[in-house]
């Protein structure tokens, strides 16, 4: 049996693979834009600055509230969502900045976006399919579990 190959897997679309790579692209550049603005880039020196245990709840108090964004001048573009999220190999992910790419490739591929994790050494990662594959924690308990410096690989989802 042969696998299925790009040009099969994309055959009866009614775009070809370089339309959604070109609107990937596109979506990918406005997260971008947004996330080396000068008002984006100084509230991340900001929460460099605090513990690694007070940056969930700094993700919270302010990446999640639109008061606190535009008090720092942060102006979040139509299309851009900020987000808690969380992966099944336990990186302790403190949010994500996504974009949904427009319906029409939604039978493909949903949005783009680009994860922020609290610190870690790669090492503590662990790349066992098993592991990695995995159910992940609901954001809010990855969030609460990272505050109270817990070893996120050791939590199970119930």
């Amino acid at each position: 049996m042969n696998p299925l190959s790009i040009a099969d897997a994309f055959a009866g679309l009614a775009y070809s693979q370089a339309d959604l790579q070109r609107q990937m692209r596109i979506h990918y550049d406005k997260i971008l834009d947004f996330i080396t603005s000068p008002p984006f880039v100084s509230l991340m020196e900001e929460m460099s600055y605090i513990s690694h245990l007070d940056r969930p709840q700094f993700v919270h108090d302010v990446l999640l509230n639109d008061a606190a964004l535009r008090e720092r001048s942060v102006e979040v573009p139509s299309g851009i969502l900020i987000q808690r999220s969380a992966f099944g190999d336990r990186r302790p992910t403190l949010f994500a900045v996504k974009h949904f790419l427009p319906a029409e490739f939604s039978n493909v591929w949903q949005n783009v976006n680009i994860t922020f994790d609290n610190e870690y050494l790669d090492g503590e990662i662990s790349r066992n399919r098993d592991v990695c594959w995995r159910a992940p924690l609901s954001p809010e308990l990855q969030a609460l579990a990272m505050s109270e410096g817990r070893e996120l690989a050791e939590l199970q989802t119930s």
